[in-house]
């Protein structure tokens, strides 16, 4: 049995729109801690670590753990319909394999979705990692600026750092961008590390960034020619992670 209440309409609309921006269906983890989903996109360039904890809803109730497939594009779709002053309750019927989102206010609306048969071998890895040599943490308005500039001008971009900058540049046909923030520097919180430099698919971090509307301020960790992490994270209510691989310089 699973039954839990929220009235955090934007943080729980916000973090499945983001999320269904890249990833189509994944199998949720609905836990004592709250709900979990961990998955990639098919081309598994990209890969989504997400926690709505357990504190952030009204009410909570579960008497055991449990796995749901969903097609997340359709639950985002239903949960666009909510409105601010709405309570929403997420429930699991296991007679019919729905998974329920009920709407409270001057009125009660009910939608379902089928729980999809999806295998526990669909689940990604999130690895160790531990090859990361470089760690920012900067407000998302800074990082959301830099992947804007770089867009302008081509479809990817390299991003290099040291213990005291990051650089974010892109080249295109005819014309180029170079984006340069200092340790210190407003809207830099933290800064350390060694060398690392990497190049990633602009389309997938324009979609990553959208996480922004969850917090102010985003974790950037990097390596050399090593996936990227980014962490957006609101204590005691939500986490969402990226982990994204870098393009291959073609020769």
């Amino acid at each position: 049995m699973f039954k839990a209440e929220i009235e955090e309409v934007g943080l729980l609309k916000d973090s499945m729109k983001t999320i269904s921006d890249l990833i189509s269906e994944g199998l949720f983890q609905l836990t004592e801690d709250g709900i979990q989903l961990v998955a990639a996109d098919p081309a598994m360039v990209g890969l989504v670590d997400f926690t709505l904890k357990e504190e952030v809803f009204e009410t909570y109730e579960i008497n055991e753990e449990t796995k749901v497939g969903l097609n997340i594009e359709n639950l985002y779709s239903i949960l666009r319909r909510a409105n601010s002053g709405d309570t929403i309750t997420l429930s699991v019927d296991e007679d019919t394999s729905k998974f329920k989102i009920e709407m409270v206010n001057n009125s009660t609306r009910d939608f379902s979705l089928p729980i999809l048969n999806l295998s526990e071998d669909d689940i990604p890895s999130v690895g160790d990692l531990d090859q990361f040599t470089f760690n920012t943490d900067l407000d998302t308005s800074v990082l959301e600026g830099a992947i804007k500039d770089a867009m302008v001008v081509s479809d990817a971009v390299t991003i290099t750092a040291d213990g005291d900058s990051l650089n974010i540049s892109a080249e295109g046909d005819q014309s180029g961008v170079d984006f340069t923030v200092e340790s210190g520097a407003e809207g830099v919180h933290e800064m350390s590390g060694s060398d690392a430099k990497s190049m990633f698919s602009l389309d997938y971090l324009s979609k990553m960034i959208g996480a922004k509307k969850l917090a102010d301020t985003v974790t950037v960790k990097l390596g050399q020619d090593f996936p990227m992490r980014m962490e957006f994270t609101q204590p005691d209510q939500v986490d969402l992670n990226f982990v994204l691989a870098p393009r291959i310089e073609e020769d």
